[in-house]
């Protein structure tokens, strides 16, 4: 691989992604895809010790709800919706619907940059973010990026995987009601 940025580009979209859990700890450039297949995103890891998986599994996931942590900002709507910092038993249990809800369905597609080559990641970046469509970048944008809205069938069908009891989806109601998209 070389790391000219249509070829980058060309290769990082054309990788299978993979499951959240399963990123390596390497460092280099990734592309996010939502709940549907479709690539929203495309980043570097930087400075993170954990490489792909500190920044995407932990850090896109389970992060606060603002821009900079893609996956927690994406999907903090409906049953999911938690305001950011709060920490009362229902917001905890929303957001930890959120963290296993893109656990579960979105994915991450990535390529390896070798550490001899880490300082020029972010120009790396920028070249291919520079290529993409816009709708690859849709979760980049500071002004336009709104959480997408609750995809109920997909979190009905989790609630059923984890055995949701009555009080956590009590919990989970109560939160849907304060979120003010819905």
């Amino acid at each position: 691989m070389t790391l000219e940025p249509l070829n980058v580009f060309r290769e990082l979209t054309a990788r299978e992604p993979v499951q959240l859990d399963a990123l390596p700890h390497d460092h280099g450039i990734y592309a996010l895809y939502d709940h549907t297949g479709v690539i929203r995103y495309v980043g570097i890891t930087r400075k993170d010790k954990y490489g792909f998986h500190g920044r995407i599994y932990g850090r896109h996931v389970g992060g606060s709800e603002g821009r900079s942590h893609k996956f927690s900002h994406a999907y903090n709507t409906g049953r999911m919706w938690r305001a950011k910092g709060d920490r009362c038993p229902d917001a905890r249990q929303s957001k930890a619907l959120r963290m296993a809800f893109a656990r579960r369905y979105c994915r991450a597609a990535f390529l390896v940059v070798p550490p001899t080559l880490s300082g020029i990641l972010a120009e790396l970046e920028l070249a291919v973010q520079a290529i993409a469509p816009a709708g690859m970048l849709a979760w980049g944008s500071k002004r336009s990026f709104v959480p997408v809205p609750e995809p109920t069938g997909l979190v009905d069908a989790l609630l059923d995987e984890l055995r949701y009891t009555p009080e956590q989806h009590a919990a989970i109601r109560r939160q849907a009601a304060k979120c003010p998209s819905t």
